[in-house]
């Protein structure tokens, strides 16, 4: 009897390693897919942000280019007067998740933007995600905006940011770190249909103040944007998960690249 229990156990264990070896790759290909922007900030140096995701929206830095070690690999830090440009990506009447790690600064009093698209001073066309110096975080579309309770991102330290739009099930959904901040309805999409994507800024001409406006000043690594809304357990997995050289067609090399480093 003892013999058999042994059998079954070695059964069981290998039969989990079989069923984990598939669900891996599935896993993997569950993060590229609708993948637009995936910028790894890897470079080292110069002024081009290569596009990992395989859809070609490289970016280009705007400013004073300062390359440091990021949350996974290189990372890219923003002085408050440098921004990084990629094109216009459309987020119009569609489901999206935009995901980034900050280690911001957080001076006191500030509002600063990390990623936005601006098209005009209107209701649903000025896409921005801000952080507060209260260490709240904002997912706006401009006078129509989702808020999560203060005290959730901390100066100094890295923190994982996750804004999905979900359309079909009319929610908004902010994580901090993979979990859930905070959830609201989506009753109205967001329509702008132009504007540059930036990272480090909010392109406010009208406030007069240069090319940008409440400007980001902090370090950012790993900003990936897809055209869905992520599960929560996807989320938590493109946390975990190593972009590619470049990710269209390397299902195998991603799976490969589930993050070596801790939180």
């Amino acid at each position: 009897m003892r013999v058999l229990f042994i059998i079954k156990t070695y059964r069981s264990f290998f039969s989990l390693i079989s069923l984990l070896l598939v669900l891996q790759p599935t896993q993997a290909a569950d993060i590229l897919d609708g993948l637009v922007l995936a910028l790894t900030f890897d470079e080292g140096g110069g002024d081009a942000v290569a596009d990992k995701s395989g859809q070609g929206n490289d970016a280009k830095v705007d400013g004073n280019a300062k390359w440091i070690d990021g949350k996974i690999g290189g990372g890219f830090q923003f002085d408050g007067k440098t921004w990084v440009v990629a094109p216009h990506i459309p987020f119009n009447d569609k489901d999206f998740t935009i995901q980034f790690w900050v280690k911001s600064d957080m001076l006191s009093g500030a509002e600063e933007v990390v990623f936005s698209q601006h098209e005009l001073n209107s209701k649903n066309l000025s896409l921005h995600l801000r952080l507060y110096s209260t260490g709240k975080v904002r997912l706006g579309y401009y006078s129509n905006d989702l808020d999560t309770d203060a005290g959730l991102v901390k100066k100094g330290a890295w923190h994982n940011l996750t804004f999905c739009v979900d359309n079909g099930k009319k929610t908004r959904t902010i994580y901090v770190d993979g979990e859930m901040a905070k959830k609201g309805p989506a009753a109205e999409k967001y329509l702008g249909k132009k504007g540059d994507t930036i990272i480090g800024g909010w392109n406010r001409v009208d406030k007069g103040r240069g090319k940008a406006y409440q400007v980001y000043m902090g370090a950012v690594d790993e900003v990936r944007v897809w055209h869905r809304a992520l599960s929560p357990d996807q989320i938590q997995l493109s946390m975990k998960t190593e972009m590619p050289v470049e990710a269209k067609g390397k299902l195998a090399h991603l799976w490969s690249q589930i993050k070596r480093s801790s939180f």
